[in-house]
């Protein structure tokens, strides 16, 4: 791969771990936080990619399927408890209310986390190990790298210290007490703008399911959590590469193919990653069980970053000003003027009046191209009356129209268009000329 390519993709990538891990820190909706954690892997993944760890980066894939999958289940699951609730805010008291999705969401987070054994610590320290291996450059990505890993820990274990532990809340309450969920009362909002949520995507619908009630969801998660597990035993360094020799023959003339740390050298990559991980759960259990407090204090001490990161760092309202509101005005000018006055108004229009040398000015109100129709708004017929046209071919429309120097007419003309030249002939009222 060419360097300069290869430094293209690690900037691109770098912005997504980084732009992608402040997101899910910064926000309460719990499927946005997963949305923004998926976007900030798959800026590992391609970290990978281009610093030439091909099978690091697919390894990293292949697992954060897993268990991404499993923690987007487990947050429907509570969702469902919630009666649509997203708002990790109002969710406590989980762990006995929901105990197999309790579970499940502890293990996704944990290989989210990176935490020591779980697949997402030997496929994610596995791309950063490579990036310290190639040294240079490369060694700064590492260290951002695990620098975001410390990061996603936090984000990781902040949904688990918020949802699980604590007293129950009201929806938990009322299924451990009744065995049934919470149904929603009004439609779904968005919790960071209170906006009504489209119900067709991405709810419940009227029938709520959780994993404890419905069998299906709770053999997927179990699969799920299974590989989330164990899938990083298929990469473990100095005892297998199935990953890697499946992608061999693929990669077999890039010079990258025989590059690789050493095993000890893994290791202790994988050992200061699982470090990094610990403290980064520890630290977070600290912050939201030991000192609640602390969070909502450094939010307010440091409330133009986060509402920097709550909006997406404006992405949506530049792209809105840069892009979209100058195409929906070019737009607007191609239909009301330019299509209007030159693609149909391109030949100047006059109706003659019959019998007279008057010529009267006419604007193209509509074209009807398929019939080589024109319709046409005609000035200054205060004595005429558009009752006969001069020609066989012209009809007449009916369709009031006021005109600039005139009453209302009854009829608009409607004339043939021959050879780019509209013709329409107005014979004089006669009643008024008598008058």
């Amino acid at each position: 791969m060419d360097d300069r390519i290869s430094t293209f993709i690690l900037v691109i990538a770098g912005l997504t771990m980084l732009i992608g891990v402040l997101g899910a820190i910064a926000q309460n909706d719990i499927k946005r936080v997963l949305a923004y954690s998926t976007m900030s892997q798959i800026g590992y993944m391609f970290v990978g990619v281009g610093i030439g760890g091909y099978s690091a980066a697919m390894f990293h894939l292949m697992t954060h399927a897993f268990f991404k999958a499993l923690l987007f289940m487990a947050a429907g699951s509570i969702i469902a408890a919630m009666a649509n609730v997203q708002d990790i805010d109002r969710m406590k008291g989980f762990r006995k209310a929901m105990p197999f999705t309790a579970a499940m969401l502890i293990i996704g987070s944990l290989a989210l986390a990176g935490f020591p054994g779980t697949s997402g610590w030997f496929s994610k320290d596995e791309i950063i190990d490579f990036a310290f291996f190639r040294g240079g450059m490369y060694a700064w990505m590492g260290a951002l790298m695990l620098v975001g890993a410390f990061m996603t820990a936090i984000y990781s274990f902040r949904i688990v210290f918020r949802i699980l532990p604590g007293p129950a809340n009201a929806e938990a309450t009322t299924l451990m007490e009744t065995g049934h969920v919470v149904h929603p009362h009004g439609p779904p909002v968005n919790p960071a703008t209170g906006a009504v949520e489209d119900t067709e995507v991405g709810y419940p619908g009227e029938d709520h399911h959780i994993a404890e009630q419905a069998p299906g969801m709770k053999i997927a998660m179990s699969v799920l959590g299974f590989f989330a597990l164990f899938a990083g035993l298929l990469q473990i360094p100095g005892v297998d590469e199935v990953i890697t020799k499946f992608l061999d023959p693929s990669f077999e003339n890039s010079i990258y193919a025989g590059l690789h740390p050493t095993v000890s050298e893994s290791w202790q990559g994988l050992a200061e990653g699982g470090v990094i991980s610990i403290i980064g759960i520890s630290f977070t259990y600290w912050l939201y069980r030991v000192k609640p407090d602390v969070p909502g204090m450094l939010q307010k001490r440091f409330s133009v970053l986060h509402k920097l990161f709550v909006n997406k760092w404006y992405g949506d309202e530049i792209i809105d000003f840069l892009i979209v509101r100058p195409v929906l005005a070019f737009g607007r000018f191609c239909s009301n003027t330019f299509e209007r006055y030159v693609i149909d108004g391109a030949t100047a229009i006059t109706v003659s009046v019959e019998g007279s040398d008057q010529q009267l000015p006419a604007t193209l109100v509509a074209k009807d191209t398929a019939n080589d129709l024109a319709l046409l708004q005609v000035t200054g017929v205060s004595d005429l009356t558009p009752a006969t046209l001069g020609d066989s071919d012209a009809t007449i429309v009916g369709d009031d129209v006021v005109a600039e120097d005139g009453p209302t007419i009854e009829d608009n003309v409607a004339v043939r268009e021959e050879d780019g030249t509209v013709r329409a002939h107005l014979v004089p009222n006669r009643d008024a000329e008598e008058e």
